[in-house]
């Protein structure tokens, strides 16, 4: 696989994949790239974050002019109840019905709706959650990405939970996207790692890339020291 951008293509479909980086916010660069390759291919996207609001989420994508197909895309924001998240998934509601009132469950989206659904943060959602918990939400977004032909994108900052917690999810999910950056001799060298990815070979070598106005742009030049 020669890669010279990395975008909606390089993933596979109906899966749950992990999307993490040791630090930086570069993974926000690839879910904009993700959202707009989707929006242009006409698949609905629904994109749940932790830490913008929908009005923000909205912005950035039309400064990255991601936002090709507003019709298509959902954007819902400062986002912080992971059991809402299975509600929304399995177009049950019964806690918000339990909260509100039978009548007021068709407020919450239907996530069953969409094509491609990226949670950032994931890992945000799970900081206080036992690691039990987050496995029963690992396999319930595997179900329902088979049963309803969604991909999913969770994405996580390593080390905000704990080791074990990130262990179980990158042996659950079907890929695990890891972005790493290295600082040597006053240089900065980013490299995107794939240890694991449904229907593929794991690669032998992490892959530099750089990251421009067009999103993330493979290096494909051989780095000494």
């Amino acid at each position: 696989m020669v890669l010279t951008s990395f975008g909606l293509k390089n993933v596979p479909s109906n899966v749950v994949l992990l999307v993490e980086e040791d630090i930086g916010d570069v993974k926000s660069v690839f879910f904009h790239k993700i959202t707009s390759d989707a929006l242009r291919s006409g698949k609905k996207v629904f994109y749940i974050s932790t830490r913008n609001s929908e009005n923000d989420l909205k912005d950035e994508m039309n400064k990255f002019d991601s936002l090709t197909k507003p019709e298509l895309f959902t954007a819902i924001g400062n986002f912080s109840d992971h059991v809402a998240l299975l509600d929304m998934c399995y177009k049950r509601h019964r806690l918000y019905s339990r909260l509100h009132g039978e009548n007021n469950g068709s407020l919450l989206h239907n996530i069953s709706e969409a094509d491609v659904c990226i949670i950032d943060m994931f890992a945000a959602l799970f900081v206080h959650e036992d690691t039990e918990v987050i496995s029963e939400t690992i396999e319930a977004l595997i179900s329902i990405s088979r049963k309803e032909n969604i991909t999913f994108l969770l994405s996580a900052d390593m080390g905000i939970l704990p080791e074990r917690a990130e262990k179980i999810i990158r042996s659950m999910v079907d890929g695990v996207i890891q972005f790493r950056t290295e600082y040597m001799a006053g240089k900065i060298n980013r490299y995107i790692n794939i240890p694991k990815m449904k229907g593929s070979i794991p690669l032998n070598k992490m892959i530099a890339y750089n990251v421009t106005s067009q999103g993330i742009t493979m290096d494909m030049r051989e780095r000494v020291g």
